[in-house]
């Protein structure tokens, strides 16, 4: 598996930070490509946007505008056309340069995903809590008993056997991604950070399993800060949920097609307002 070291992750933060002051609360946003359960595909990449005011908001209008010059519009990059693409992929990081705006994006094999899901599991400290079983001959993946702290209620998920390496392989991403900032935001006094999440609707809608399996683990015991969950009414319709959704369709195609684009996915400017980070998951070649 080649993954970026941490300590070289934590250091350009940190660098970031020094011109970039922060207080420590987000707004995010996030979504994966092609979707969050395995599905036989080869790639699975996962795009999360941050910024301080929904500064990503103004970023994905002028993207829009670039990318879909008759509607001005993003729009889902599943339905989006070659041209679209290649005007969205040349402009990223040049608009990124002039809004003060934060990607954070994984892309993982399928392979990787499922091989590590014990790994997974093992560091979010809930092993004793993640059961794999068979249902009509079918895997099934049962989460809890959890407990909740104002009722004293028991409550346990139930998902498909697809799904369960994929809410381990997203929840562990963002709570070690989530310590990385705040250990770089730390450095000179202690802060804690908060993510507020704008998320696109999760497979089975909102309160259902996948996004409570989900809530419970990010939710744990964290005293670095907090993650909070918020959804749209309606999907596929918001700008800065298609701006994540774009971003996980272009860096999972880049994985999926490299010669399809002629330059690569470039670090913004060191003098730019954004910050670009993207880890790969792959098996060694050796």
């Amino acid at each position: 598996m080649q993954q970026t070291e941490l300590s070289a992750l934590r250091l350009s933060l940190a660098k970031y930070f020094v011109g970039h002051q922060a207080d420590g609360l987000f707004m995010a946003s996030l979504d994966h490509s092609p979707t969050e359960q395995l599905n036989g595909k080869t790639w699975h990449t996962s795009a999360l946007v941050l910024s301080a005011a929904v500064e990503h908001s103004a970023l994905a209008h002028e993207l829009g505008r670039i990318a879909n010059p008759q509607t001005k519009k993003l729009t889902k990059w599943a339905k989006a056309n070659p041209h679209y693409r290649r005007r969205f992929h040349s402009s990223l990081m040049p608009s990124l340069d002039s809004h003060r705006v934060m990607v954070l994006a994984i892309s993982a094999t399928e392979t990787i995903i499922a091989e590590n899901e014990d790994h997974f599991v093992s560091e979010l400290g809930a092993s004793r809590h993640y059961t794999r079983y068979l249902k009509d001959g079918r895997a099934r993946v049962s989460m809890g008993p959890v407990v909740n702290a104002n009722t004293g209620e028991k409550s346990t998920f139930d998902l498909p056997g697809n799904q369960g390496p994929m809410v381990v392989f997203i929840a562990h991403y963002l709570r070690r991604m989530h310590q990385e900032m705040q250990i770089a935001l730390s450095l000179r006094a202690p802060m804690h950070v908060t993510w507020n999440f704008l998320a696109d609707k999760p497979p089975g809608g909102s309160k259902g399993p996948f996004d409570q399996a989900l809530s419970m683990l990010l939710g744990l015991a964290n005293p670095r800060g907090s993650l909070r969950w918020g959804y749209f009414l309606e999907g596929d319709t918001v700008e800065t949920d298609l701006l994540a959704d774009n971003i996980a369709g272009l860096l999972n195609e880049i994985m999926l097609v490299p010669k399809r684009y002629a330059s690569p996915v470039r670090q913004p400017s060191t003098n730019g307002a954004g910050f670009f980070y993207w880890e790969r998951w792959m098996k060694d070649s050796g």
